[in-house]
């Protein structure tokens, strides 16, 4: 057994709670679906590097299970409160929409826009960037939802009739209000079919095809009612982006570049066509991080988190878009390409399809959109090899090629010490076996194995001298408290009280137990054997118990209080003399209070057991 201890790294009170629910940080994304609540979502989200994909419930990665109204009102609430950042909500709402059934989504929409009206009627959002930012997330959300999906019509054709009347008052909303309004209305006409109040017609694509307006014509291609000019829009999107792109061999089979473009959306290369020549990471567009490894030994599992030279304390591991960071050169490409956007686009670039990308590291995995993440809760022992690494690499392969290689700082924080006690009361601590292995010039290897387990710890040298394997005998039994003596009986009148009881004498306290034998195995390896022991010689121990503390002695009983006095009494007899009937009495005396009694000893502290060393070479 072992003392229980509770280390806060870090905690996060819910302030709606009045401080009720408390949540230890940081909080990876396992650690939220173990909690599965939707104020945890809140929390996690309120962290450095938080990635959204735990709020799309068909994830590869850890996710929330289910997205119920617990989660919807606490997200919501969370965002209206800046608790979390304008642009990260509004990913995580996108994965949430999406795979949210049609009346779902529609009430979710209704909440939305419930908010977009209160945002852009006040007075924050030309004051405050952050409340600006927030009315771009929300009107972002719903002028690029599904085609599927609205708000209910008895909702947000009200809220929209509204706005254009507010529009069409002079000075009654701001500037920044003003043109977020119109860009909304602009875009609910274009859901009709109109535009600056025409009918949208191809001929109208063409003008601002040549004007190079590809802006507007992005919003016809998503929101136009009809297919056919939704294809019209985007084709002319895609020879815009053809026109000015910098690869000549776009340039110049334009034609089929297009249609590959608007049937897939994108231009996927074939690397049977065009093998790899070289890859790597552009620094400018990938966060640098040192990985830190946490390590839980008694449960055996291990947080990956991150930190930089910026944010020294650890946050979780962010999630790593390849997309405009990973970059190849192929053979017969005129230029450098990167990774296709994982959904349609109207980008005519020669580009890697995440199909052809792999990452050889069993703490990560690839999402469909091109993004990496991390496994940030993992067993122990699949961290072992790490602990040979000088960093934590990611090797990236395209095409089954070995390609480039990220690589990042890694450290392991100092676990708690393998200490291992008696399981009762003054019992003897367990023998054990101890192997010691040194993977790295700077880290060290514990395995202590008691007759039920095996546990393991990772240690950076400069910890060795605060880390501890032992073990301790249980601390002996508390001697039993001496009776309270009994309270003296309390006088009658004119009676003295009694006296009151001594206290019992305590009990002594138990031995503690001996501590167990430890077998110390040292692995050389490459290193000096003497080193290594002299390393570890202090780490390993065995301890004595500490000796149950002595009983308290009983408190003496308390002397009974004295009677009350009497007064003297007289009378007047029939010759008008004063006579005295009574002559009174005095107050008795307190009886005596009784002894404390005697506290009893501490008892006796275990003795360490034996530790010895063998040294495999």
């Amino acid at each position: 057994m072992r003392p229980f201890r509770l280390i806060l790294v870090g905690w996060f009170c819910w302030l709606a709670t009045g401080c009720a629910t408390q949540y230890v940080l940081p909080m990876t994304s396992s650690e939220l679906v173990d909690l599965g609540v939707g104020k945890a979502l809140v929390v996690y989200l309120g962290q450095p590097d938080a990635s959204p994909s735990v709020c799309d419930t068909k994830s590869k990665g850890p996710h929330v299970n289910e997205f119920t109204s617990d989660f919807q009102d606490a997200l919501v609430k969370g965002f209206v409160d800046g608790k979390i950042q304008p642009a990260l909500w509004e990913r995580c709402v996108k994965r949430v929409l999406r795979n949210l059934p049609e009346d779902r989504a529609a009430a979710f929409y209704d909440q939305l826009m419930r908010e977009h009206r209160k945002l852009i009627r006040g007075s924050a959002i030309e004051e405050d960037p952050k409340a600006a930012e927030r009315l771009v997330a929300l009107q972002n959300l719903y002028l690029d939802r599904r085609r599927d999906q609205n708000g209910h019509p008895e909702v947000v054709g009200p809220l929209f009739e509204e706005l254009r009347k507010t529009l069409g008052k002079a000075d009654a909303l701001g500037p920044v209000a003003r043109d977020m309004g119109r860009e909304l209305l602009a875009t609910l006409d274009i859901e009709k079919g109109r535009w600056q109040d025409q009918d949208v017609s191809v001929a109208m694509m063409d003008e601002l095809a040549a004007a190079g307006n590809t802006m507007t014509l992005e919003r016809f291609a998503k929101r136009l009612p009809d297919p056919a000019l939704s294809a019209e829009a985007s084709r002319r999107i895609i020879r815009v982006h053809i026109a000015l792109s910098p690869f000549s061999e776009v340039r110049d089979a334009a034609q089929p570049v297009e249609e590959r473009v608007l049937a897939e959306g994108k231009n996927r290369i074939s690397l049977a066509q065009h093998p790899l020549v070289r890859a790597w990471f552009d620094p400018n567009n990938m966060p640098m991080r040192s990985v830190v490894v946490r390590q839980d030994v008694w449960r055996q599992t291990v947080k990956l988190l991150g930190s930089s030279a910026a944010r020294p304390t650890p946050s979780v591991l962010p999630e790593l878009p390849f997309r405009g960071a990973l970059w190849a050169e192929l053979k017969s490409i005129s230029r450098p390409v990167s990774v296709c956007v994982g959904r349609k686009n109207f980008d005519p670039s020669p580009c890697l399809d995440v199909s052809d990308i792999a990452l050889d590291n069993p703490f990560t995995y690839l999402d469909r959109s091109a993004t990496f993440h991390f496994q940030d809760g993992v067993s122990l022992a699949s961290v072992v090899p790490l602990a040979a690494a000088n960093d934590f690499s990611l090797p990236v392969r395209i095409a089954g090629v070995a390609a480039t290689t990220l690589n990042w700082g890694l450290s392991f924080e100092r676990p708690e010490d393998l200490q291992f006690s008696g399981a009762q009361a003054g019992s003897d601590g367990p023998d054990l076996e101890v192997h010691v292995e040194r993977p790295h010039p700077s880290r060290f290897i514990f395995y202590a194995t008691r007759p039920s387990a095996t546990y393991l710890a990772i240690v950076e040298s400069p910890d060795l001298g605060q880390f501890r394997v032992a073990s301790v005998g249980a601390r002996g039994y508390s001697g039993t408290d001496g009776s309270p003596g009994m309270n003296g009986s309390d006088g009658a009148q004119c009676q003295d009280g009694g006296d009151g009881s001594d206290g019992g004498s305590a009990g002594n306290g138990g031995p503690g137990g001996d501590g167990g034998d430890v077998h110390v195995r040292v692995f050389c390896g490459q290193y000096d054997c003497n080193d290594m022991l002299a390393s570890v010689r202090g780490v390993v121990v065995s301890l004595g118990g500490a000796g149950g503390p002595g009983g308290r002695g009983g408190v003496g009983g308390r002397g009974g209080n004295g009677g009350s006095g009497r007064s003297p009494s007289t009378s007047t007899d029939a010759q008008g003399n004063t006579v005295q009937t009574d002559a009174g009495c005095s107050a008795g005396s307190s009886g005596r209070s009784g002894n404390n009694g005697a506290d009893g000893y501490d008892g006796p502290n275990g003795s360490p057991g034996r530790v010895t060393f063998e040294v495999v070479p």
